[in-house]
């Protein structure tokens, strides 16, 4: 009998040196998820005030080489001219990846307010094209509907976020596909959801980076090699509207074949809450 409450008393100690052994623990996990909110906190609001702060010189650089371009402050010769298009394709390319950082920033510190309603994706997608379709032209790119939409139901989206997601994926698609290539694009009804895939048969990305395709400033060996030019935010922000969307997004590739990016978004029924 004496025994078994020795035991006893043995389990006990043990319970409860364990308990305060996992308050303490609970304890300094709450203090250091706190100091990680913190961080991230102040980590966003640095990366607001640099891109901020550089995005000002950078547009009245962009100002004046405009000024200098287009022959408002005296004649040029075509090798200053040479030059200075040089610069204010690299002034551009910088502005373009400042406002990237930013978007990104906001999309993922949840500072992007979402406005879902009713939207046709065929039409959205279709004045998408109307503006990019010049780039498509100067490669001899076509781009074309895989078949003739017929009574597709409206998706609940927020419209100006999933025209971005459009742009980006289709701006891709050009990019890397090789001139005179094709771009495919497909929408058909799944279950609550609209499924809209994106195909090229472009230069494809390597087997064993595609698992990277969704991180920040990745961006693919063959595709630098191809493009120098890219922040690799592109398809990270895709990646995080579409699921700010209620939707889904992924994507099949072959090296030299090209890929196919799916994303889903939801119906009425389906619908997030705003």
């Amino acid at each position: 009998m004496k025994e078994n409450i020795e035991k006893i008393e043995q389990v006990k100690n043990e319970y409860n040196t364990s308990t305060k052994l996992l308050i303490r623990r609970d304890l300094e996990l709450s203090r250091a998820n706190e100091r990680l909110l913190k961080f991230d906190e102040v980590k966003s609001n640095f990366i607001s005030v640099v891109a901020h702060q550089l995005r000002t010189p950078l547009s009245g650089v962009k100002w004046t080489l405009s000024m200098l371009l287009s022959g408002d402050l005296g004649p040029l010769s075509n090798e200053q001219r040479t030059f200075l298009m040089k610069s204010f394709e690299s002034n551009t390319r910088m502005i373009t990846l400042v406002n990237d950082m930013l978007v990104a920033d906001h999309i993922q510190s949840g500072k992007v307010h979402y406005n879902f309603k009713h939207l046709d994706m065929v039409d959205l997608i279709d004045n998408v094209l109307f503006e990019i379709n010049p780039q498509a032209f100067k490669k001899n790119i076509g781009i074309s509907y895989k078949s003739h939409f017929k009574d597709l139901p409206k998706v609940y989206s927020d419209p100006e976020t999933m025209r971005a997601v459009v742009q980006n994926l289709l701006e891709n698609a050009i990019k890397y596909t090789i001139d005179g290539g094709k771009i495919e694009i497909d929408i058909k009804r799944d279950a609550g959801y609209l499924q809209v895939s994106i195909a090229d048969n472009g230069i494809g990305i390597p087997k064993d980076q595609q698992k990277n395709v969704f991180e920040k400033f990745f961006r693919a060996s063959n595709a630098i090699k191809r493009e120098t030019d890219g922040s690799g935010l592109g398809l990270f922000i895709s990646k995080t509207i579409v699921e700010k969307n209620n939707g889904k997004i992924w994507f099949e590739s072959e090296e030299g074949k090209g890929t196919t990016f799916y994303f889903t978004i939801p119906l009425e029924d389906n619908a997030p809450i705003a």
